[in-house]
């Protein structure tokens, strides 16, 4: 039996307090902390994934043994780096789409096909959320496809 899950999540980052400007060189330490926090933690559960940051949201794709990825959202829901956290699915998968890295890190400029209403948040287990999450795994697998390992 293939234990194999994955798991699409959006939420709206909160890296700076509400009104505080954002200095970019604080914004890349933030994003930095939480791809080598992933990284570290991800290898040793045999999660694999990645990670979009679009400005003022992100979108997460985590793939690995259903406990792991289970125990993985719950502490990432309890991250004060974002908020309004919404799953979008999460459901047995055929195959990992991001076996390369245990987490990679993207901008909006490497991924495309993402629908306009990305920051819109569906009703979670909606047929739109379900939409929106098997997008944003395709869109993700198909930017990384186009990146080397590194």
């Amino acid at each position: 039996m293939n234990d194999l899950y994955h798991l699409a999540y959006v939420s709206d980052v909160q890296l700076v307090e509400p009104g505080q400007t954002v200095d970019e060189a604080l914004l890349q330490w933030h994003l930095q902390q939480i791809l080598d926090a992933a990284k570290r933690n991800n290898g040793a559960l045999q999660i694999t994934g990645a990670l979009l940051y679009s400005g003022g949201h992100f979108a997460q794709v985590l793939e690995g043994p259903q406990t792991a990825i289970s125990d993985r959202y719950r502490r990432i829901s309890q991250d004060t780096r974002h908020t309004n956290i919404t799953p979008l699915i999460y459901e047995p998968a055929e195959e990992r789409q991001f076996a390369n890295w245990s987490m990679v890190l993207c901008g909006p400029g490497e991924v495309h096909g993402l629908p306009s209403d990305f920051e819109a948040k569906p009703s979670p287990g909606s047929v739109e959320a379900g939409d929106l999450g098997k997008s944003i795994v395709a869109s993700l697998a198909e930017a990384m496809g186009q990146r080397s390992f590194t």
